[in-house]
């Protein structure tokens, strides 16, 4: 299963940030991302980029095991993938071919 998010926008950013009392910044205004180097587009709150690839899954997750290997930016096209699905499911997060986000979710299997 894949599931692209296409244009990821400032404005939405914004909403992690304040979902997540991120005042970090980057995620917040063009000019601090392009000061702390990482050039003149606004940086996503990782974990936004986590819920992308949780948007794939319909079970309760009970432990996940994320690595952060790339940074999505502002105006980024991105497809959240899953890999290999089972007690444990493997899933990346993509930008064309760099892998930003790899991460495996273990599920519970017990609902309460």
């Amino acid at each position: 299963m894949t599931r692209d998010f296409n244009d990821i926008s400032g404005p939405d950013m914004a909403v992690w940030c304040e979902m997540l009392a991120d005042d970090n910044a980057i995620h917040l205004t063009r000019e601090a991302a392009e000061a702390a180097g990482f050039g003149p587009r606004r940086v996503n709150p990782g974990p936004a980029n986590l819920a992308y690839l949780m948007s794939l899954l319909d079970e309760d997750i009970a432990h996940v095991d994320a690595r952060y290997s790339g940074n999505v930016f502002e105006g980024d096209d991105l497809t959240a993938r899953i890999l290999t699905e089972g007690a444990t499911t493997d899933t990346r997060l993509t930008r064309g071919d760099d892998v930003l986000v790899s991460a495996t979710f273990t599920f519970r299997k017990d609902r309460p």
